[in-house]
């Protein structure tokens, strides 16, 4: 049973944000103020943990935790502080009545790693108690048993997460201090669901044993290895110069390739997915070590699994989804906050269409906490990499269809909307009765709409992608394949994809003048979409001279800065 925690604070924003980001984790309670919290802790406690904001109208945090060391002694007191609150903070640490004090503005990464500590010390403690109240030959059975168990994962005997990066804090602790070197590697089992759905629960029970063995087997006898969650392992390697670990890893990486995981006469290749990162005197904290460690692996599930990566000084690729994953929190804040912006950049007939009416492609940008403009470039790989993007894209059909609603006289000269829908979106289960229901409820006609998905996302989603469109333009709605050209396989695949548009990358356009192998390439896909009875757009259109070759290749409609930058969508004259 999770233990409680109660978080304080009157900024309910914060009380809300730490709600939604740790509920799953965590068994939270929530109050706005100190008098409110020691009532509820007189009525609902003992709670493991309180956090408390400082500075509180009423009774401030200083006080909570100080009444709160007087009527339930165990409970672990945490001090949320302000830059300018550090030293009272820090002697409220010396004077015992607060555990740690974090610094505001708090991430939630940073919180779930001090509840974690703080959990574990709080576990530290009852155990200690029960031991006193205890006779002697009891307490040395219960204390060896609640040891093992709050240490260890019970399925496979493996240090559990919460001793885990104990460890690994201690292994921190060495390197500052004694200038010791150490490893830590995080393994992700590629696949393993197909165990699972194969032959059910008990045969994954047993594979995950098998795995724990064979990584035990592997270690030395000061490392350490975990279960961090279902199916994602860890070990700590002491002791070790990066070249070794390294070795070792890649050592390991081959174990797993010739694991083969049998169960009722079927068999299973079990691959590894893993990251490798050094732990020394400059390693920050356990936090974030542990996420830079995630990250290595999760890079090398981008290259397609069954891989390893290894962080090291200077490493780009790290360093870029380390970036990504810093963007996460603003996102979700942005989405909370409504911090969104709708921009628009029009799309201009060129060839023998005839079109009356405004055709414009609706694009997006966030706003910072400053109020400055970020460009989508800069969030959206993160948001992809994170599976926020499903969210983002109702986010902008949601509001694209308010603003039509607030603009009647804007919807009578549409010609077409162009809206952006992610890779993700094409696999979410719920997303295309969203669009129905939404656009249902408005008097936008769907055949005013065009929903763009990228060549990328299209092909290797192939058979999604045919579904989605296809539903969806029976309905109406017309569909624009994006970045058409970038794929190495696009006309092989053209055939099988529904679309009304090809819109044509912009890479090609942007050089057709200057270079003849991109003038070739624009022209065979306008060859291709004319004899499909597709229209064409090229994108990235930034003078006068490419107008006038795409006008001669027979190309329909022209996007770029030689008409138009994007431009918020409420300043649309």
């Amino acid at each position: 049973m999770k233990r409680k925690i109660l978080i304080v604070d009157d900024d309910p924003n914060i009380l809300q944000g730490y709600r939604r980001s740790l509920r799953k984790r965590f068994k939270l309670d929530l109050a706005p103020g100190g008098q409110e919290a020691l009532e509820k802790i007189k009525e609902e406690g003992p709670f493991a943990i309180v956090v408390s904001d400082m500075r509180m109208p009423g009774m401030d945090g200083l006080q909570l935790l100080s009444r709160l060391r007087e009527i339930e002694p165990d409970t672990i007191r945490i001090m949320l502080t302000g830059n300018a609150d550090q030293k009272t903070a820090v002697d409220a640490v010396n004077k015992g009545d607060v555990f740690k004090f974090l610094t505001k503005p708090c991430s939630s990464e940073t919180m779930a790693a001090t509840l974690e500590a703080g959990l574990a010390q709080y576990g530290q403690t009852l155990e200690k108690r029960a031991i006193l109240e205890q006779n002697t030959s009891e307490v040395r059975d219960l204390s060896g048993q609640l040891t093992y168990h709050s240490q260890h994962d019970f399925l496979t005997g493996l240090v559990n997460r919460q001793a885990f990066e104990l460890r690994v804090q201690h292994f921190l602790d060495l390197s500052r201090s004694e200038g010791s070197n150490h490893a830590l590697c995080i393994i992700d089992l590629d696949n393993f669901h197909v165990v699972n759905d194969s032959c059910g629960y008990f045969a994954g029970d047993e594979c995950l044993r098998q795995i724990g063995s064979l990584l035990s087997s592997q270690r030395g006898g000061n490392d350490v290895v975990s279960r961090l969650a279902a199916n994602q392992f860890a070990i700590l390697i002491n002791d070790c110069q990066m070249d070794e670990a390294e070795q070792f890893t890649y050592g390991l990486h081959e174990q797993f390739k010739q694991f083969n995981f049998e169960w009722e006469g079927e068999q299973f290749d079990v691959n590894a997915s893993i990251g490798l990162i050094p732990v020394s005197k400059d390693s920050e904290s356990v936090a974030t070590l542990l996420s830079a460690a995630e990250t290595a692996c999760n890079v090398a599930k981008d290259r397609g699994r069954n891989s390893l990566h290894v962080g090291k000084p200077n490493d780009a690729e790290l360093t870029q989804r380390l970036n990504e994953s810093q963007w996460v929190n603003q996102i979700h804040h942005a989405l909370r906050d409504n911090r969104f912006r709708l921009f628009f950049q029009q799309i201009t007939p060129i060839g023998n269409t005839i079109e009356e009416g405004d055709h414009f492609e609706i694009l997006i940008r966030m706003v910072d906490e400053e109020g400055q403009l970020i460009a989508p470039g800069i969030f959206l790989t993160a948001a992809e990499h994170y599976f926020l993007t499903p969210q983002i894209d109702r986010w902008v059909i949601r509001n694209v269809v308010e603003w039509f609603g607030n603009n009647p006289q804007k919807l009578a000269r549409l010609s077409m909307c162009s809206i952006n829908l992610s890779g993700h979106s094409l696999g979410s289960e719920d997303i295309l009765g969203f669009i129905s229901e939404t656009f249902e409820n408005s008097a936008i006609p769907p055949q005013k709409i065009c929903f763009e998905v990228t060549e990328t996302a299209a092909i290797s989603r192939l058979n999604l992608a045919v579904d989605f469109i296809t539903t969806l333009k029976a309905k109406g709605f017309r569909f624009s394949l994006d970045d058409f050209g970038s794929g190495f396989s696009s006309f092989a695949y053209l055939k099988n994809l529904p679309v009304d548009y090809l819109k044509i990358d912009g890479q090609f356009v942007k050089s057709m003048h200057t270079d003849s192998v991109d003038r070739a390439m624009v022209k065979s896909i306008t060859e291709i979409a004319k004899v499909m009875n597709k229209l064409t757009i090229a994108e990235f259109v930034e003078n006068e001279e490419i107008v006038l070759i795409l006008q001669e290749m027979g190309v329909d409609f022209s996007q770029g800065y030689y008409y138009a930058k994007p431009c918020p969508l409420d300043e649309m004259e």
